[in-house]
């Protein structure tokens, strides 16, 4: 602003300028986990594993940051806690990231968007959780309190005693006919619960087979009420039965046990029969008339001739029961019990009922056990679990089983408390003729008490209705006015009438003339339904209002699932399934349809068969799948008929005879059913030629060709893909291309690629396969860790995977060349050289940088060897790729040097976070080693640095060689590692001087800017000698014509010692000193 009176003003123009210092050392790690893990404080998931954070670049700053964000790294153990050394599940990336912090700062971290959770080997293909709030009946860990009673005399073994009974729980429908289960189902004197419906009634087999219900007169009559003993010769004459309706004389025909039996069940008697049962009398009663039966003597002696003491007998009881109440139904007591009577214990003790019902937490990913014991009744409930509340103090969510639901056999209905508050009906709107009208319409109401466990007598609710509105207003008067407990009644803004139990009690209504009805109030009224024991034929009709609903569940065995989520992995461990076809010249066939070779399918075994899996002679086409080298897997032989001997098949021929094609086929024998998957065992799918829609053409392949189906065998990995049916198409591998609308529209897709010679992958192969192209995806496709201008680090890495070397170059190029990548050898390379060579000259032809061969070179990348040996975060020891030890190991250098000094040898190469090297040979063992100098000399050559133990000094990176095709100065990594260096500084030392005048002034000075920096370098052993040109000789009009501006630099990099010769010449005595 310009001075108007006299004054002074003072303004600062800032024209210094500096170059930034380089952050240091700062590496771009690429990490694989599992999905939703547990952060190391346990207090919740770590942010950086869920799926919605998968690819996000996270800067990590500590270690406890990493574990909080990522968990604490994960190392696999077997069964008996020994580590899985190269197991493809183990998360190297993050242990190697949490290593390298351990000596810095910064560390960018990116996770792939791949589970290594769902990588574990399963042979069952997964589910996916519940939903939030999902109830599962576990019928497997529940008790269900059945004790039978044993009415011989105490003097004989478990007389006179209860005796816990096992109930089987079917869940199956295909098991149970018309609500009942099927005669097929288990064997006489067994227990069973039809779980199919929410009744879960409880069965008994009887000694005829069928199934009875406990509690019904059927069951009743399904033990005998009298039974006889082995006796001599049965007497001539007659016996008399008395049931209640009169005495019947039973007189047997002849002087055997069975006519005795057969009179019986002649005299026709209701509810009453009788058996001989191996010689012994059985009489039977259903209490039709009564609950006992009379036997007395006639003309004949039942005891001498049946060993039956005349006498009355009490028919076989059921008591519903807590563990307090135990049955009186010994000999001694007033009303003793034949054997087959049932004590249903309620309460938990000493086996008693335990219904284990369980609720999915979405949050904690857990079943958490609800408690469910059984009351007689709803009311019955609330009195047991809220004396004093009356209901007012039951929760959403309160569970109860209830078993007296108006029935006599003895079913469980599982309830649930849907609300809180009150218990509310609400009816019609009420208007001109909705009501009859009348005088003395009435119906009655019964209301739980608190304090009272069953309800209070009905009271009976009268009016005299006029057909008119104001009919509302009537009824719930007369309801307020009837003297209830609890019990209220209003009409809302609609007209229409409201009842309820203000403290969330019980309501039976009887509905005498139907007023209730009219009113609006019914079985589909909300909170009301029929009362238990009634229905649609029951008049008058009986309603109960209550807040308990019958509980939504799933009855079963295991444990409730949803539908497979889409994209879910699955790795099957199964690996003597194998489903073969055959192509006859015109579509692929199951294999033992065509060949006649073994029924039973491929035999799968680390030997190799002498005969069929029946025991057979080999027949020619019989397959054999080696398991002998699972590393290999698999090894595909086929018999040769004529020279008796079994034939290896070429995994990589897809194009002759005798070659075989992997892909998915099928899975089943048909497409399924629209809610069913397809099923069917190997031998079924042999013997079947379905395939579904995306089986490969058969005209791309010639006749003999064999179809390795990797859809339905085993040892791989697929991925669930929903509607991957067009169910809206036809199958055109299918004679005739019929619709598919029929089909199950979801299918496991295989999603470990093959290899690249079109074998199939398997087994670590098949998740590594996943994993490397989930971390590929990820690097290929991630414009965030492109940004090179918020995002600024100098090291790149993907420990453990050598396969993403060539990824890694790629992403490099792309921020402009500004870090340098840690590459990985394989954890299996044996350190002989003659594999070494093999493996780093590519031998055998990889296309990409693996286990079979070193592909990449580039001068911005190092490769090292060997693996090192460590313990994890758990002190596990654990093998760790090349990379997590050289990471940690260059930061170490840059600490105490410069990025241009080579992080090598015993000065600054040491490694701080290994105690061996070496490899993992093909039993899964760590194999320590130290590399001798001709091992070392084969890697160096052929520029993969050597890691290994020097005397004195302990492991140290013993090379710092680059992947550099040629030979010039960026084949060493100080070197490489300088140009980085100076890219960033002179980026940074060039950008101010963007939109600056194209004139000698500026060109002076961004000239005497780089001559500062480069001076630097030179004191600090980077450079030897450097020339900067910036002035009209490379800045010539037309270019500056163009707006460019050219900084020419040459520098002569410091060359790192790596080969000291030092000759030793002897002299004479007093030679030396004459020189």
């Amino acid at each position: 602003m310009a001075i108007v009176s006299p004054g002074v003003q003072v303004s600062v123009i800032d024209e210094s300028f500096y170059t930034p210092a380089e952050p240091g050392t700062v590496p771009c790690i690429f990490i694989a986990t599992a999905q939703d893990k547990t952060s190391s404080s346990g207090t919740g998931t770590a942010t950086g594993t869920t799926a919605a954070n998968a690819g996000k670049v996270f800067l990590m700053t500590s270690q406890r940051e990493l574990a909080e964000t990522f968990g604490d790294p994960v190392f696999k153990t077997d069964a008996s806690n020994n580590p899985i050394h190269g197991g493809e599940t183990n998360e190297y990336g993050l242990q190697a990231a949490y290593s390298f912090l351990g000596v810095a700062n910064r560390a960018f971290v990116v996770r792939a968007n791949v589970d290594l959770g769902q990588l574990e080997a399963s042979a069952t293909a997964p589910a996916a959780n519940p939903v939030a709030g999902t109830y599962w009946f576990d019928t497997v860990n529940s008790n269900y309190g059945v004790f039978e009673w044993n009415g011989s005399a105490a003097t004989t073994t478990g007389g006179q005693s209860f005796t816990n009974q096992p109930v089987t729980v079917i869940t199956d429908s295909d098991q149970i006919s018309a609500s009942v289960p099927k005669n097929s189902v288990g064997q006489a004197g067994d227990y069973a619960i039809n779980a199919t419906d929410t009744n879960n009634d409880l069965f008994y087999k009887k000694y005829d087979g069928n199934w009875v219900a406990v509690g019904t007169a059927d069951w009743v009559g399904s033990n005998p009420t009298i039974k006889g003993s082995a006796c001599g010769t049965v007497t001539a004459g007659n016996f008399t039965i008395d049931v209640g309706g009169g005495a019947q004389t039973i007189t047997p025909s002849t002087t055997t046990v069975a006519a005795a039996a057969t009179a019986i069940v002649g005299a026709n008697v209701a509810g009453l029969s009788a058996r001989d049962n191996g010689g012994i009398l059985e009489i039977y009663y259903t209490g039709a008339a009564g609950n006992t039966v009379q036997i007395a003597n006639g003309t004949a002696n039942v005891s001498t001739s049946f060993g039956i003491t005349a006498a009355i007998y009490n028919v076989p009881a059921l008591s519903v029961a807590p563990h307090t109440s135990v049955p009186a139904f010994k000999s001694t007591d007033p009303d003793p019990r034949p054997t087959g009577s049932v004590w249903l214990k309620t309460t938990e003790p000493n086996l008693g009922a335990k219904w284990s019902v369980k609720k999915w937490n979405d949050t904690t990913k857990l079943w958490e056990t609800v408690s469910a014991p059984l009351h007689t009744s709803n009311e019955s409930a609330i009195y047991n679990l809220d004396r004093t509340g009356g209901g007012a103090g039951l929760a959403v969510g309160d569970l109860f089983i209830n078993y007296g639901n108006g029935t006599t056999e003895v079913d469980h209905i599982i309830y649930r408390r849907e609300s809180t508050g009150s218990t509310k009906v609400t009816g019609v709107a009420i208007g001109v003729g909705t009501l009859t009208s009348g005088v003395g319409k009435s119906f009655t109401i019964a209301e739980s008490i608190v304090g009272q466990e069953a309800l209070n007598s009905p009271v009976t609710v009268t009016s005299t209705l006029t057909g008119q509105a104001a009919d509302a207003d009537v009824i719930a008067g007369q309801i307020n006015g009837a003297g209830f407990t609890n019990v209220k009644a209003s009409v809302d803004s609609a007209k229409r009438i409201v009842i309820e139990h203000t403290k969330g009690g019980e309501m039976k209504f009887v509905d005498t003339d139907g007023t209730l009805a009219e009113a609006g109030f019914l079985q589909t009224t909300t909170n009301m339904g029929y009362e238990p024991g009634t229905g649609s034929g029951t008049n008058p009709k009986q309603y109960r209002a209550s807040n308990w609903k019958a509980l939504t569940y799933t009855a079963s065995a295991t444990a409730v699932t949803s539908l497979t989520n889409d994209g879910q992995l699955w790795y099957s461990s199964i690996v003597d399934e194998v489903d073969i076809m055959y192509h006859n010249g015109t579509t692929w066939k199951g294999y033992s349809a065509v060949t006649g070779s073994d029924p039973a399918g491929p035999q799968v075994s680390a030997t190799a068969p002498t005969t069929q899996s029946d025991a057979s002679a080999l027949v020619d086409g019989d397959l054999w799948i080696s398991t002998a080298d699972l590393e290999n897997y698999p090894g595909i032989y086929k018999w040769n008929g004529s020279t008796l001997k079994w034939v290896l098949v070429d995994k990589s021929d897809q194009t002759t005879e005798n070659g075989i094609v992997f892909a998915d086929a099928r899975f089943g024998t048909t497409g399924g059913t629209t809610s069913v998957a397809p099923a069917g065992t190997i031998a079924d799918l042999l013997a079947s030629d379905f395939l579904d829609a995306d089986a490969p053409d058969p005209a791309l392949y010639p006749k003999g060709m064999l179809l390795w189906n990797t859809r339905r065998s085993g040892f791989n990995v697929r991925k669930f893909v929903r509607n991957h049916v067009d169910t809206t198409a036809t199958n055109p591998r299918q004679s005739g291309t019929p619709s598919m609308s029929g089909y199950y529209p979801h299918r496991w897709v295989t999603e470990s690629a093959n290899q690249a010679d079109g074998s199939g992958s398997f087994g670590r192969h098949a998740q590594r396969k996943v994993i490397v192209q989930g971390l590929q995806a990820e690097m290929n496709a991630n414009q965030e860790i492109r940004d090179d201008e918020s995002r600024i680090f100098n090291l790149l890495a993907t420990p453990g995977y050598p396969e993403l070397i060539g990824e890694m170059i790629s992403l490099n190029a792309d921020r402009g060349l500004s870090a340098f990548i840690v590459g990985d050898s394989p954890m299996r390379l044996t350190p002989d050289a003659t594999s070494l060579q093999n493996w780093a000259t590519n031998v055998n032809k990889a296309v990409e940088d693996n286990d079979n061969g070193l592909v990449t070179t580039n001068e911005y990348l190092g490769v090292f060897y060997p693996s090192g040996f460590t313990s994890d975060n758990f002190g596990n020891n654990v093998v760790v790729p090349a990379s997590h030890m050289m990471l940690r190991t260059i930061a170490l250098s840059d600490q105490v040097s410069f990025p241009w000094f080579a992080p090598a040898g015993t000065r600054r190469g040491g490694i701080t976070n290994a105690s061996a090297t070496g490899h993992i040979n093909s039993e899964g063992e760590f194999v320590s080693s130290a590399l001798n100098e001709g091992q070392r000399d084969t890697l160096y050559t052929n520029n993969v640095n050597p890691i290994t133990f020097i005397t004195g000094a302990g492991l140290v990176n013993y090379g710092q060689k680059t992947r550099f095709a040629g030979s010039s100065s960026l084949d060493r990594i100080n070197v490489s590692r300088l140009v980085i260096y100076l890219r960033s500084q002179l980026n940074k030392l060039a950008r101010p001087y963007v939109f600056e005048p194209n004139d000698k002034i500026t060109r002076d000075e961004i000239k005497a800017q780089a001559e500062s920096l480069l001076l630097e370098l030179v004191g600090n052993r980077a450079i030897f000698d450097f020339l900067v040109v910036c002035d009209e000789t490379n800045n010539t009009p037309t270019r500056i014509d163009r707006n460019e501006l050219y900084l020419d630099i040459a520098i002569e990099p410091v060359k790192a010692v790596e080969f000291i010769y030092v000759p030793l010449r002897l002299k004479n005595t007093g030679e030396i000193a004459g020189l």
